[in-house]
């Protein structure tokens, strides 16, 4: 299932080894951050997040 984020709401990046967690500045419950799983790596993530590829080098999140 597609998850569309807001590239300006992305705090961070946390790179696991079988996927990547996107953590926001959206709040959830009890103003808890939101996190969405992903199964694309890190640099994948980037690269979708990234409208310009010179901002983020490749294979760093």
């Amino acid at each position: 299932m597609p998850v569309f984020v807001n590239p300006n709401q992305v705090v961070s990046l946390v790179a696991l080894p079988d996927r990547t967690q996107i953590v926001t500045t959206a709040t959830g419950n009890h103003g808890a951050a939101v996190v969405y799983d992903v199964t694309e790596l890190a640099a994948e993530v980037v690269r979708l997040l990234t409208t310009n590829p010179s901002v983020a080098s490749s294979g760093r999140a």
